[in-house]
């Protein structure tokens, strides 16, 4: 399939999305709201997983001479998406594994300290405290129901402070931080800002230039429907320097092909952090996904999915939950979370009837992508009230 170059700096033009729909064979059978947990496939990634097994099968089996073509490939899309320069992204498996090529790879000194909150996943916390064998303290702004607030992260920044790691939307309920006044706040104390993106790329728009973003670590496994074990990580210019590969490889170094001269000279791009052979069908896969959401727009995906959000918070509003999601979409992105007193059980009734949700701590956690409409929501309501009347 011929390449089509994807300029996103280019205004998309508002347009419906619902054509896209016929890309997941699964709407025919199941009404999908879980995205934050993590997405189906469609047919164009499955297809192009499928070309890439094939290929290696049937075809070319020493595909891997052509692993640099298809990474240049996929960060190329990454960084139109994110707006970064893609010789500062590299592939990497999960987003855990991102953050600790960053917590491993920093020079640290008794004394230091790490800013993070009590609201986050767990992917973004244990690698910052595996630190504190090393003498590093693990510092936590409190949340206030659900938001992380900037003055109270000011209040917590130290002499001492090295990074501020958090994550651009929390899992819980969803609530999307104002990364730009982070990101300042963060530059004007000389902070690395630290962003575990998983929760937002995909739903939301990013430019981690505009943020000031020093350090990014995003799976694609939720929204960006990449496949399993696919992710990416982003250092900027001005910390790449500082962050030494915590596991070199054979394919880490210049001239990796004499083999015999073992002299430990990193590439000078994130390729450094690239030690062997990377997951070609995964890759393969995020490929097709990236270049829908380009071809889609990231700002007709991002309004496709508030319009559909909105209309969810109107619909249980209308029938008096407590939602737990910030209402204002300028803190919130894909998830709606909202509070029932049977949530275990109205989650397995809804998968038995074909709609798929979560449940975190109690609460019923919606997450609708951009193809998914109001009916989907329609069908989701209809079967709470049933539940409801039933007990």
């Amino acid at each position: 399939m011929e390449n089509v170059m994807i300029d996103s700096k280019r205004p998309t033009l508002q347009k419906n999305l619902s054509t896209y729909r016929t890309f997941f064979p699964h709407t025919e059978s199941r009404v999908y709201l879980n995205h934050a947990a993590l997405s189906p496939l469609h047919n164009r990634s499955l297809q192009a997983i499928q070309r890439y097994q094939f290929n290696r099968t049937y075809e070319n089996v020493e595909y891997w001479p052509n692993m640099p073509e298809d990474k240049a490939r996929f960060k190329q899309l990454i960084g139109q998406l994110i707006n970064a320069n893609p010789d500062y992204i590299a592939f990497t498996e999960n987003t855990s594994m991102g953050l600790n090529w960053l917590t491993r790879g920093l020079s640290w000194q008794e004394g230091d300290r790490v800013l993070l909150n009590d609201f986050e996943f767990p992917s973004n916390v244990y690698p910052f405290l595996h630190l504190e064998s090393q003498g590093v303290a693990i510092d936590y702004v409190k949340h206030r129901n659900g938001r992380i607030e900037l003055a109270d992260i000011a209040a917590q920044i130290r002499p001492e402070t090295r990074v501020l790691s958090i994550s651009y939307v929390q899992f819980l309920n969803g609530y999307k931080c104002d990364l730009k006044k982070i990101g300042q706040l963060c530059r004007e104390n000389d902070v690395i800002f630290c962003v575990d993106g998983i929760q937002g790329i995909g739903a939301v728009q990013i430019d981690v230039e505009d943020c000031m973003i020093d350090f990014l670590s995003c799976g694609g496994q939720k929204w960006l429907m990449w496949p399993l074990g696919t992710a990416f990580m982003y250092i900027a210019p001005r910390i790449f320097d500082d962050i030494n590969p915590m596991a070199p490889g054979w394919l880490s170094v210049d001239d990796s092909w004499e083999f015999f001269d073992y002299d430990l000279k990193y590439l000078p791009t994130a390729e450094r952090f690239e030690p062997g052979m990377v997951n070609l069908a995964g890759i393969a896969g995020a490929i097709a996904s990236l270049e829908m959401f380009l071809e889609a727009g990231p700002k007709n995906i991002e309004d496709t999915i508030y319009r559909i959000t909105d209309y969810l918070i109107d619909r249980l509003q209308e029938h008096e939950y407590y939602i737990y999601t910030p209402l204002e979409r300028e803190h919130r992105a894909g998830i709606v979370s909202f509070h029932h007193s049977n949530a275990e059980a109205l989650a397995v009734y809804l998968k038995e009837k074909g709609v798929h949700v979560s449940v975190r701590n109690g609460f019923i956690r919606v997450a609708p992508h951009f193809y998914n409409t109001e009916e989907d929501i329609d069908c989701l309501m209809e079967l709470m009230i049933t539940f409801d009347h039933a007990r």
